[in-house]
This record gives C-alpha cells, sequence and structure tokens, in this order.
C-alpha cells in the first residue's frame, strides 16, 4: 500500500487534453441534466462520445483534479486527492456544497491517521459516499521488511528475497503476538474504529445538507422515467428540475 509520503508528486494534464476533458465532463452534465429530454439527451451522449475519442485515460485518471469552484476550499481538497492512488482517479465527485464536510472529515482522518489513503469521494443515489483505509499496518519497527529486487534482478536475487520475505513474515507474526505489538494493533484497531465512526457521520450530515449551496437539504429527484438522485434545499431543487423523493 501506497504511503502518504509517496503520494505527494502531481501530474497536470497538457491543456489539449484538459480541454478535451473538460468538454467530455460537460458533456457527461448535460447527458445527467437530461433523463426528460429524448432529443436533448440523444444530443448529449454524441457530445460525449466525441469527446471521448483520443482521450488517455491513464492519464486523465493520475492527474490531479481541483474542482474547478473549490475556492477557498481549493487547498484541502488538493491534499485530499493526493492520497488517491494511481489508477484511482484524482477528482472530488460532488458538489461545492459537500466541500466543508469533507474538509472537516480530512482533517480528521488525518489526525487519526496521518498516512490514510482514499479511493474514491462521490455523490451517489444522492449521497456521499467516502471510500478510504487506513494506509498503516503494524510491523517491528526494528525489524523492516526486505526491499523488492528492481525489475533487472536476476532469478537468484528472486529466490533469495523470497525466501528472506518469508523468513520475515514469520518474525512479524511472532512481533504481533508479543506485548508490544498486541498493544500496538489494538491501537490502531481503536483509531480505525474512531475513523470509521467519523466517516459515517460525515455522510450522515451530507444526507440532509444540500449538496450544491451547502443549506438543510433533503433527498430529491428528477422527474422518470429515469430519475436522477440528489440532496437539495427547495431553493435549489426547483429551478435544477428536482421534486422532493
Amino acid at each position: 500500500m501506497a504511503s502518504r509520503s509517496e503520494l505527494t508528486g502531481e501530474v497536470a494534464m497538457p491543456s489539449d487534453a484538459q480541454a478535451r476533458w473538460d468538454a467530455y465532463a460537460d458533456a457527461v452534465r448535460q447527458l445527467a441534466s437530461s433523463t426528460n429530454d429524448a432529443e436533448g439527451f440523444r444530443a448529449a451522449w454524441g457530445a460525449m462520445s466525441q469527446a471521448a475519442h483520443g482521450l488517455d485515460h491513464q492519464q486523465i485518471l493520475n492527474a490531479i483534479h481541483v474542482p474547478k469552484d473549490a475556492g477557498e476550499h481549493a487547498q484541502a481538497l488538493r491534499g485530499m486527492l493526493v492520497r488517491i492512488p494511481d489508477g484511482w482517479g484524482r477528482w472530488i465527485s460532488c458538489d461545492r456544497g459537500w466541500y466543508p464536510l469533507l474538509v472537516e472529515l480530512d482533517g480528521q482522518l488525518r489526525t487519526l491517521l496521518p498516512d490514510y489513503v482514499i479511493h474514491q469521494v462521490k455523490e451517489k443515489y444522492g449521497g456521499l459516499r467516502y471510500y478510504w483505509e487506513s494506509g498503516e499496518e503494524v510491523h517491528d519497527p526494528n525489524d523492516p521488511e526486505p526491499p523488492t529486487p528492481g525489475r533487472d534482478g536476476n532469478e537468484a536475487e528472486r529466490d533469495r528475497w523470497g525466501q528472506e520475505h518469508e523468513a520475515w513474515h514469520e518474525r512479524l507474526d511472532a512481533y504481533r503476538q508479543t506485548p508490544e505489538g498486541q498493544e500496538r494493533i489494538a491501537d490502531l484497531e481503536r483509531r480505525v474504529e474512531l475513523a470509521e465512526e467519523l466517516a459515517d457521520a460525515a455522510e450522515g450530515r451530507a444526507a440532509v445538507t444540500c449538496e450544491l449551496c451547502g443549506a438543510p437539504g433533503r433527498l430529491h429527484h428528477t422527474p422518470a422515467p429515469f430519475p436522477w438522485y440528489k440532496t437539495l434545499c427547495p431553493a435549489c431543487a426547483e429551478p435544477e428540475g428536482y421534486v422532493s423523493s
């Protein structure tokens, strides 16, 4: 698992790739808002398909996508994005009304688990989903894991590493049974449990917070036949074409 120190580099997309990605994202938003408009849906689908042609998906996934409306939260959200490992997609997939909740939660988790890793932050079915893991394991501080041989290592080196690694795991299992190891495991479990409670609480707060403006809200949806769900306040729901669920 990548540590926090390995996730500090930022990848910026070339301007042409960024423009294509922006066009694709705009088309996706248009598609989501056209569920009750067949002609608009077809047009948005065509625009999305056209913009998707030629996109370098790996480049997009690994770039840092700070939301354009981040405002005063830009630095804090950037700090969250660099915690996402390569290949997962470094963006915040929700609207501005939830940014304060995310920033507060991230600060709480950093305090409990300094190397915690984020996998996804997104809206799903109108609710906040915050997927993460501790990024921390209990190891003997005086017995580090044997370094992995490089790609140019020969077969003998790889075999020797395999034997060393197996022996290290046996020592690690023994260390984890010692009083010190058991104490550290219990401490980590306590911190993870508290972090889970904080994440659940943040998702619960999001369920009653307008995703667009941050005011008190509730679940709304677009009209059938293909409803799109979003937690909104009445003032934001009406102009967006959402009705209360």
